[in-house]
């Protein structure tokens, strides 16, 4: 059986004053309930709702005395959200622990940890009110010491972890007003402030746990979250046991609503890496899951037809690209870059890679984000692809390399790709491996990009702030070169910097929308990525099993999960 949904997205800007006293609409009181029809949650089943599907009663969800398993396509890389770049691993780290502000199922923000904040006019100074009456897991309370207990790690470029520029680089002074109130000094006007403290990365860690550094948030995390951390054996499991005690089901704490349903929530949950995709799709058919994320897409049809089993598409915002180092010849020529975006006919791809589960992609970020403006795509012309190597002196072609995780999926892209490019005399040669060995290799190294080994990569990225910035800095910003972040390509441009940097110092949105327009647009001349498409979200559950979602950032949402008896 399939569902299906039409996603509407907000985005919140901190350039005012924002009053936000209610934890939000994740309850079944008053958003969608579990097996409801609404915008912006699942639509029902073709064929009508089953028995199995239809709303849970109040009370009578079995799922908090349940253990249930979920089949993922990669393994986990690490439980600290500081030092995280993959979807994977920040969706569960927001299971374990809250952040000052989050999303709702729409990627409208909400408050969380805190209840609102004021702004000056120039969105330089923020002061940020915090909730009352919450408690990490370890029993450390949830106050003004303990905000600044994080403000300080992010803050703390010595560290060397992967997100640190995402607020190091603004962040001037924060400091305790009294025990529920901070306030937040920025070095520039930052209008994407606010949405950046809900960005994954910024889920709060227990004082205790960041004192103990940074080995101890990487494999003990400890949070305010819906579920507590219980271990990591790498690339077998991943488990996570239900905190009953979350402030999330107390409506009185969260302002009137709850976050969720109070029997909402499993026992335990038991995340398996599963690289093949046969083998994830196999076990939700069998019962040995009760949940997989992504859909290999060629078995969507087969998941669909299944009764014992609920299958679920929705608008994402990821885009797939084909990465290339812009340091290593050839692809240091533009000519080159352009050539090979030609050679991809991006509808075959679609079709033959994503079974037609996704679209062109016309922007390094997708149309829901905050400031696209896509660019008509070049069209499928080998002929053209051949004349512009020509023109760059590679009139035979070239042999060049591209690393992926050795997923199902990842090696159907590159074989696609290798197949499309050889049309033109390209050689690509196909390097997948372990999720732990790529990191090594693409993300771990501090040279240059002339001496990194990467020539081309595979990668889809989601902005998880729902803002321009996150899908364009991490990946061409020069300060984003690893091992600081994920500009893979190496891609150095000074017009782009300075576009980069009126986005982001900027509170007026007129301003903002011409900045990241403008690099946009010298994106698709410049190509240090071939956009390849955009991808829809998918999953699938068991039938019993009721309102696990994804976020538009591709991460899983199971706060108001339930399973029938």
């Amino acid at each position: 059986m399939r569902k299906t949904g039409k996603k509407l997205y907000a985005l919140l800007l901190a350039a005012s004053m924002v009053a936000l006293t209610a934890c939000g609409g994740g309850s079944g009181d008053n958003g969608a309930g579990a097996g409801s029809a609404a915008e912006g949650s699942a639509a029902a089943p073709a064929g009508g709702e089953t028995e199995s599907q239809a709303e849970i009663a109040e009370g009578a969800s079995v799922s908090q005395e349940t253990d249930i398993v979920a089949a993922v396509n990669v393994d986990f890389t690490t439980m600290d959200p500081m030092d995280t770049s993959d979807t994977l691993s920040g969706g569960i780290q927001r299971m374990i622990s809250d952040s000052l502000f989050g999303f709702d199922d729409d990627m409208g923000i909400i408050p969380m940890l805190a209840t609102g904040y004021e702004a000056n006019d120039n969105a330089t100074e923020f002061t940020i009110t915090l909730r009352e009456g919450i408690s990490f897991t370890d029993g450390t309370p949830w106050d003004a010491d303990a905000a600044l207990a994080n403000f300080a790690k992010w803050d703390d470029e010595s560290l060397g972890l992967k997100r640190t520029t995402f607020l190091c680089n603004v962040l001037d002074a924060f400091e305790k007003v009294d025990d529920y109130t901070i306030k937040i000094t920025l070095t520039e006007p930052f209008g994407a402030f606010i949405s950046n403290l809900a960005h994954p990365a910024c889920v709060i860690m227990s004082p205790k746990t960041i004192e103990a550094g940074v080995e101890e948030c990487a494999r003990n995390p400890v949070g305010t979250g819906q579920y507590k951390f219980v271990e990591w054996i790498e690339g077998d499991h991943l488990t996570l046991e239900l905190n009953k005690d979350w402030w999330g089901y107390d409506a009185d704490i969260c302002g009137g609503t709850a976050l969720a349903d109070a029997d909402a929530g499993f026992k335990t949950i038991t995340f398996k890496p599963v690289p093949e995709s046969a083998t994830r799709v196999a076990m939700i058919q069998s019962g040995d899951a009760q949940l997989i994320w992504p859909i290999p897409t060629e078995s969507v049809s087969v998941l669909e037809s299944d009764p014992n089993v609920t299958s679920y598409r929705d608008d994402g915002i990821v885009v797939r690209y084909l990465m290339m180092n812009t340091q290593k010849e050839p692809l240091n020529n533009p000519k080159v870059r352009q050539a090979m975006d030609y050679a991809v006919n991006k509808e075959a791809y679609i079709q033959v890679v994503d079974n037609g589960m996704s679209s062109v992609a016309t922007s390094i970020i997708g149309p829901a984000v905050q400031y696209y403006k896509g660019n008509e795509a070049r069209a499928y012309d080998p002929e053209k692809a051949k004349a512009l190597l020509a023109e760059a002196g590679y009139p035979d072609g070239f042999t060049t390399s591209v690393m992926y995780a050795n997923t199902t999926a990842n090696q159907k892209r590159a074989e696609f790709l290798k197949q499309q490019l050889e049309q033109v005399g390209i050689n690509l040669e196909l390097k997948g491996m372990e999720s732990a060995v790529l990191n090594q290799k693409i993300q771990d190294v501090d040279v240059p990009g002339s001496e990194a080994e990467v020539e081309c990569y595979l990668i889809g990225w989601s902005p998880s702030t729902g803002d321009a910035d996150w899908g364009i800095r991490p990946l061409v910003a020069i300060e984003s070169e690893p091992p600081m972040s994920y500009n893979i390509c190496y891609f150095e441009n000074e017009e782009l910097e300075g576009y980069i940097k009126t986005g982001l110092e900027s509170a007026d949105d007129a301003t903002r929308k011409e900045a990241y327009e403008k690099a946009q647009d010298l994106l698709f001349e410049e190509m240090p990525m071939l956009y390849l498409s955009l991808e829809s979200n998918t999953w699938a559950t068991g039938a019993k099993l009721q309102n696990v979602k994804i976020y538009p950032d591709g991460a899983i949402n199971m706060k108001n999960a339930k399973m029938a008896n």
